[in-house]
């Protein structure tokens, strides 16, 4: 069925979403939005469904996922590009078929989730989808699949700082609501001068999370989104580093400790709510 949306796609030359699109998103993004990095990282499962069931009770607003392809072009989360990381199968993911990763294990005896069923189940909720292509071939039957469940106002897809991702996404589905990732200055002012309404996220790694970066994003209409990894994953078991990323005004934070990252995005809010009535 996933080969057959993607020979679909190729005949119709490119995608063309209907219905709610950026607008509609950013309504679902609220101020200071926790997303849960692969669905419920501590989990040795790792984006099976009991995973993003968890996140989303403990308050998640988005989840960020990963996309792979397999070689019949169908398309699964799943983080790692061997399946032997974190399942009892063999091999790479795109030399095996849908069908076949279907029926692989995670170390937690859950099975893999597929995206189409991850779209369906999402589906009617208030949950938003961040959804990164991890491979080239992906993009296709991923676009395909969204289009195919309106999924346009509930999702938006992770090209990185790879413009061929970019460029072939937005050839594909020209009002797809997309992110690219910036580690620099150079790729943050390429990102923005590309004048992309459907360009909704930049996120900002590391090396420019400033409030300066920030403010650049903003001046373009888009948000900003950072991961709050802490030095080390023991750390960030006990505490998420979100604090610091919400003072800086960043719209999405990603966080391996969602409890955490909640906690501190209700005690900032608090303290900037009290700051304003004092003035």
């Amino acid at each position: 069925m996933a080969a057959a949306l993607l020979v679909a796609s190729l005949l119709c030359a490119r995608v063309c979403p209907t219905g709610a699109g950026a607008g509609a998103l950013e309504d679902r993004l609220r101020e200071f939005s926790v997303g849960a990095h692969r669905g419920g990282f501590w989990s040795l499962s790792q984006s099976a469904r009991s995973d993003f069931a968890s996140s989303i009770a403990n308050g998640a607003d988005l989840l960020e996922i990963d996309l792979r392809w397999t070689k019949d072009g169908g398309v699964v989360v799943y983080h790692s590009d061997t399946l032997s990381k974190h399942t009892f199968c063999l091999g790479q993911v795109r030399d095996r078929t849908f069908d076949d990763v279907m029926h692989c294990r995670l170390l937690t005896g859950a099975r893999i989730e597929s995206f189409e069923k991850l779209l369906r189940w999402t589906r009617g909720t208030n949950v938003v989808l961040d959804a990164e292509f991890k491979d080239d071939e992906v993009i296709g039957p991923a676009l395909a699949l969204a289009e195919r469940y309106g999924a346009w106002d509930r999702i938006y897809f992770q090209a990185n700082a790879h413009y061929d991702r970019y460029a072939r996404a937005r050839e594909l589905a020209p009002r797809a609501n997309l992110q690219v990732n910036a580690s620099d200055m150079d790729t943050l002012r390429w990102a923005l001068q590309l004048d992309d309404p459907y360009l909704v996220v930049i996120a900002l790694r590391e090396q420019i999370q400033t409030q300066e970066a920030v403010a650049l994003v903003h001046q373009h209409g888009k948000l900003a989104s950072a991961n709050s990894w802490r030095p080390s994953d023991y750390q960030e078991f006990f505490t998420a580093g979100c604090d610091r990323l919400f003072a800086m005004g960043v719209d999405i934070v990603i966080t391996n400790n969602v409890r955490s990252c909640i906690a501190q995005r209700a005690a900032w809010q608090r303290g900037r709510d009290r700051s304003l009535a004092g003035r």
